[in-house]
């Protein structure tokens, strides 16, 4: 054993970490003569000065120190270990990473590490001292009311196909004005985040008024600087204004919601429509459960909790109140969907656009 001691000579860092008054190890006489870190362990003044000054470009309470290593150096520990039977005690790279984060704390006040739920995560390579900061997913939940002429969604460039062109700037999109491109550009320019995921209750088309209260939204924002939304925000489109109200933090996203929503249609017939048309519409669709085939192929049960209508000539008004999911347009027109507007009232019938008037989280 005593040849082996001799063999192996250590920083005060690593030699601590071994157990210093058990292990018997030899101090090595310069830090960079240290058998496992060759000095790294040393003076952590100019790591924690670049940690500080990225840290400090994002609003944060919590924070937390990963590593990496360059290569050998947790090999040579493993194998100092090995060799003297030295079983526990700390890795290098936890001592490191806590070093790094209690220098971290007496710099920037008020602030404390959390491991498991940290607002900012600091990845350190120690192989050339490089720093990188990230910042832990915002998601915000709001309502979005818009006018008609605004998509819900964002369009790929009709030239590329989002592949990005001279069209469209590289941008793979169209310049054509949607909900998820004003809210994330604005969303954008305020919380420091490049990059945004949606979670729609619902959809509707492109020349669908959505009225208030508006319909609800789920917003993530990537690796945000920071930390407090605006309570709403006010956009201009060139179809008119819309907003999103209502915006505040939620823990965690919401996957798939459910929602019950009322909607307005407008429909056009090819024969004039009667009042007992309408009569037995109102009357074959109340509380109806209908089933439509949706886009993976699925049977799918859907509820009607009322249809409330009104007709001159050929045109048919409802008002609609169902669950989410339920494609208006060929609840309509039949498509695929039983009971429908044109099956209840015993002629084809084609929706010409329909308006969201409400939409609520259903409650299961």
């Amino acid at each position: 054993m005593a040849e082996k001691l001799l063999e192996f000579r250590l920083c005060r860092f690593c030699r601590d970490r071994q157990g210093a008054g058990e292990s018997g190890i030899a101090l090595a006489e310069e830090e960079d003569g240290c058998f496992i870190c060759e000095g790294m362990s040393g003076d952590l003044g100019e790591v924690t000065e670049r940690i500080v000054s990225r840290l400090g470009r994002f609003e944060f309470r919590t924070f937390s120190v990963g590593l990496m290593l360059p290569h050998g150096i947790q090999e040579r520990e493993d194998t100092l270990r090995s060799e003297l039977k030295i079983r526990g005690g700390e890795t290098i790279k936890s001592e490191l990473a806590g070093r790094l984060a209690k220098a971290v704390v007496k710099r920037m006040r008020g602030r404390k590490v959390d491991r498991l739920h940290p607002d900012a995560t600091v990845l350190v390579d120690m192989a050339d001292g490089s720093v990188v900061v990230t910042s832990r997913p915002l998601f915000l939940y709001g309502r979005y009311t818009k006018p008609r002429g605004v998509a819900q969604r964002r369009l790929f460039c009709a030239e590329c196909n989002g592949r990005g062109c001279e069209k469209c700037q590289g941008t793979g999109y169209s310049a054509s004005p949607s909900v998820e491109g004003l809210v994330s550009k604005k969303l954008g320019a305020l919380l420091g985040s490049k990059k945004f995921k949606f979670t729609w209750f619902g959809s509707e088309d492109p020349d669908s008024v959505v009225f208030p209260p508006g319909r609800p939204i789920v917003i993530e924002s990537k690796n945000p600087r920071t930390r407090h939304p605006p309570k709403a925000l006010r956009l201009r489109t060139g179809e008119g204004g819309m907003s999103v109200s209502g915006i505040r933090v939620v823990t965690k996203k919401i996957e798939h919601p459910a929602f019950v929503f009322k909607t307005r249609a407008v429909i056009s017939s090819e024969r004039p429509v009667s009042v007992e048309d309408v009569k037995r519409l109102e009357r074959g669709l109340r509380n109806a459960v209908v089933q439509y085939r949706n886009n993976k192929g699925r049977l799918v049960d859907k509820r009607i909790y009322f249809v409330k209508a009104s007709a001159r000539g050929k045109r048919i008004t409802a008002e609609i109140k169902l669950d989410g999911g339920l494609p208006v347009k060929r609840l309509v027109s039949g498509e695929a969907v039983s009971p429908s507007f044109s099956e209840s009232i015993g002629m084809p019938l084609r929706c010409e656009r329909f308006d969201i008037m409400g939409v609520w989280p259903r409650r299961e």
